[in-house]
């Protein structure tokens, strides 16, 4: 799975505009003239921008829909153009008194400030907006849940019962065995019977789904499978853990589905796999059949339920729309084969039960997004406090944004161990990285790694070659012995930290 996989680029906007202002706008404004001004002027912009950019980072690797990520992050720069148009109209507007487009000392102050409070603004009701349209959803999920149980209840147990009905009659007007008229009421009360249960499983809406093996219900379903289609599915798992966040509604999801591609399959070919991303299991159903209609494809893909009941195409998909939905997962619709031939229909089901808007992006849970700011914090003291006793000085940190401050310095610098410790655990949580980093130690000797890997790269050459540009002299590359002893440290301190707050359960899944 590549990083841009697990990485929603809208939250990356939203990081790299913030830092951007604060570090081209705030931190230029920042003056040491006088201790108050200093404080509310200077610093607090300073750490409402840095805190900005992290959230920015968040939202990228976080528990984050695409379309509410996408929301945040379009507020967000409507925000900052906003306060650039009003900007633009003042200074044009002095321009037109005075005749000359010159500022007073005071004015790149007000601009940072005015900048980045349409930032924060933005991204404040861009926050806002993405709760409306969660809440937007859960009310179309539920009118759509409703009309399902209703086509069902409509649809299956009326035929049901006239079918009962009819036959009931032919036995009343006759005294000899009809066993065809038998068996056709005994098939009616099945499907009565059958279609209540499936009404029941439908209806339900469970606060909490519960924890699944889903290879075990696949291959539970698939040997009823074989015996009442003729059929002889391959079942493949590509997968060390199979354990999703879902209940035991999951087997109706793959009754359904196997069902679909049984009943619509050209030939006996049907396959199934089971494989893992970072953050979830998927589940891939193909067949060799003529390929879902579009109408069907924009149920299961986009939830678009049809306006009238159809029902040549069955209830079942519109069954694991709702429930694939209700999971927290995903589902895609592809071709099978090379040829354009076939449909394998893919459901994506998170690890982990999550918070967000949709179903349509499942990123870091919000235990292990703690986690990884708590252990990025730990770290950076950690760091910070070595540093001072090794060599009397923090790092050069706060240089980087044009300002030779301790307390800027340590502002600075737990915000880079922050961002670090976010992107540490995006990369752990791949399948192969979280194998190695189960346990505490594990992690932490991958938090040792990734502390030696930026000193090589971000302290020992990104870091001189910024200062370079901004007039520090600093050799090119700075790989020094109590550099590499402070980044382990940090490194070791940020992997047991995160995985310690990741497993404590400090926060409700």
């Amino acid at each position: 799975m590549s990083l841009t996989d697990r990485v929603e680029p809208a939250g990356l906007l939203v990081a790299v505009s913030g830092f951007a202002i604060t570090r081209l706008f705030v931190a230029e404004t920042l003056r040491i003239d006088a201790a108050l001004p200093f404080l509310f002027a200077g610093v607090l912009p300073l750490v409402v921008g840095l805190g900005l950019s992290v959230y920015g980072v968040a939202l990228a690797v976080g528990p984050f829909a695409t379309e509410y990520v996408n929301t945040v992050a379009r507020w967000h720069a409507l925000g900052i153009a906003a306060m650039a148009v009003v900007l633009g109209i003042t200074a044009i507007d002095q321009s037109l008194r005075t005749g000359a487009a010159a500022v007073s000392v005071e004015s790149p102050l007000l601009a940072a400030n005015v900048l980045l409070g349409g930032a924060v603004g933005g991204t404040l009701t861009g926050i806002r907006s993405g709760k409306v349209l969660r809440h937007q959803r859960e009310i179309r999920r539920s009118a759509n849940r409703a009309l399902l149980v209703n086509r069902l209840l409509k649809h299956e147990v009326l035929n049901a019962i006239t079918i009962i009905d009819g036959h009931a009659d032919l036995l009343s007007d006759s005294d000899r065995d009809r066993p065809a008229s038998t068996a056709a009421i005994r098939r009616a009360v099945e499907r009565i019977r059958a279609t209540i249960d499936e009404v029941e499983v439908v209806a339900r809406d469970n606060g909490r789904t519960g924890r699944t093996d889903l290879e075990e219900i696949v291959r539970d379903e698939v040997a009823a499978l074989r015996g009442s289609h003729d059929v002889d599915p391959r079942v493949d798992v590509h997968a060390a853990d199979t354990e999703t966040a879902v209940d035991d509604r999951v087997a109706l999801v793959v009754r359904e589905l196997l069902q679909n591609a049984a009943s619509h399959g050209e030939s006996a070919s049907l396959t199934v796999e089971i494989s893992e991303t970072a953050h979830a299991i998927e589940l891939s159903i193909a067949d060799d059949g003529s390929g879902l209609p579009e109408r069907q494809r924009a149920l299961l893909e986009r939830g678009e339920f049809p306006e009238f009941d159809d029902p040549s195409a069955g209830f079942g998909l519109q069954v694991v729309r709702l429930l694939v939905v209700q999971f927290g997962g995903d589902i895609r619709v592809s071709t099978a084969n090379g040829d354009g031939s076939g449909t394998k229909i893919t459901v994506v089901l998170p690890r982990d039960e999550r918070e967000g808007i949709s179903p349509e992006t499942i990123g870091l849970g919000v235990p292990t997004l703690l986690g990884a700011i708590a252990g990025g914090i730990l770290g950076g003291v950690a760091m910070g406090v070595f540093f001072q006793v090794a060599t009397g000085v923090l790092p050069v940190i706060g240089s980087l944004y044009g300002i030779q401050s301790p307390l800027v310095g340590w502002i600075t610098h737990l915000f880079h161990s922050v961002v670090f410790g976010l992107l540490f655990a995006a990369g752990s949580a791949t399948p192969r990285a979280r194998r190695v980093a189960s346990g505490a130690v594990g992690s932490g000797l991958l938090g040792v790694g990734w502390g030696i890997a930026l000193w090589l790269v971000a302290a020992g050459l990104l870091m001189p070659v910024w200062l370079r540009l901004l007039g520090i002299p600093a050799p090119v590359p700075n790989l020094t012995l109590t550099g590499l002893l402070a980044h382990a440290l940090w490194g070791a301190v940020l992997g047991v930290s995160y995985r310690w707050v990741s497993d404590a359960g400090l926060v409700d899944r």
